[in-house]
């Protein structure tokens, strides 16, 4: 089964049903609904072969993709395949990932789990595998072309929707909101942003600022720096991914701007500690070891010749004070 990501980007809540995002938080998954552990619905598989496998890490220094990194290890060892870790340099651009994959073509191994920092500049690296005859698995972020057999992530849009729906309603309905989008290049970013949009756009009393944060905290910090001086009157902040936010709180806490709510997503332990102490409000879950499990089970059933889902959500949750502490202990 092949799936052209032409006609899928931004379109994975309209692919696959999520009836498990809500806001008390919980997996949501494709197939196998009765499985209530995610990491059990396709897994762990033994290779028919003890197939080689490279994941094309990104972002090798943030929490995220460090959890997700985790899990295709992890689970390589019970799957009985091997797995190496092409890491793309957190200073590296796209041109730089796609002769990683070129490489990766070349050195002839059989699967391919990637992330990308740029869905477009991607392609040709994708197509060189397909070319190739080298299944590729995407996990978090979709790319703009070139051929997958399946795309594991969580659903971008409405989960960023529901962060918003919760600022809303902390907000009364009214207000301003900084928008610490991610790389609007991305993907990934696109979504977020089109989600929380969703949930904002709707409420007339409410103004969003958007400003692209690029994932970085420093940028997280100078913008909210900035903000505080040209629109003081700000009344939330939300961050397409957590270290923004928590270079958003620092800012704030230097200002004495306390009062101000933020709502981060990825709930990586820092952001996760800060919601559970009070200085952050909230920030959305993901998992990115079960994508990463997820990922190497349907890459192993996919060169064992087996079908697999074209998509599967990963499943996302809302973390606030009053659930911070039950989620740390669920992640440990």
């Amino acid at each position: 089964m092949r799936l052209n990501r032409r006609n899928l980007v931004l379109a994975s809540g309209a692919v696959v049903a999520s009836p498990l995002l809500s806001k008390a938080g919980a997996f949501a998954q494709d197939a196998s609904p009765e499985a209530e552990d995610p990491t059990t619905a396709y897994g762990p598989v033994q290779g028919n072969e003890a197939y080689r496998l490279a994941f094309m890490q990104v972002f090798p220094s943030n929490a995220f993709w460090q959890i997700l990194k985790e899990g295709v290890e992890a689970r390589a060892v019970e799957d009985g395949v091997t797995v190496d870790v092409i890491a793309l340099p957190d200073d590296a651009g796209i041109a730089d990932q796609v002769a990683q994959f070129e490489n990766a073509v070349t050195s002839g191994y059989d699967g391919l789990l990637m992330g990308t920092v740029d869905a477009v500049g991607i392609v040709p690296g994708i197509e060189a595998a397909n070319k190739a005859g080298i299944p590729v698995l995407a996990v978090d972020t979709g790319p703009a072309g070139g051929e997958l057999i399946s795309l594991v992530q969580t659903d971008n849009i409405a989960a960023s929707r529901l962060a918003g729906e919760f600022i809303a309603e902390h907000l009364g309905g009214a207000g301003k909101v900084l928008n610490l989008q991610g790389d609007m290049a991305n993907q990934t970013a696109q979504a977020r942003n089109a989600g929380l949009h969703e949930a904002l756009d709707a409420f007339p009393d409410i103004t969003v600022i958007d400003q692209s944060a690029h994932w970085n905290q420093d940028e997280g910090f100078t913008i909210t720096e900035s903000i505080l001086v040209s629109d003081p009157d700000i009344t939330a902040i939300f961050a397409a991914n957590d270290p923004p936010a928590l270079g958003a709180l620092q800012a704030l806490v230097g200002a004495g701007r306390e009062d101000i709510p933020i709502v981060g997503f990825d709930a990586i332990p820092d952001a996760v500690e800060a919601v559970k102490n009070g200085q952050m409000l909230a920030t959305v879950a993901q998992f990115p070891r079960v994508m990463g499990i997820i990922g190497v089970d349907l890459m192993v059933r996919h060169l064992n010749g087996e079908e697999i889902p074209e998509l599967v959500d990963s499943g996302a949750m809302l973390v606030t004070q009053e659930n911070a502490e039950e989620f740390q202990a669920g992640q440990s």
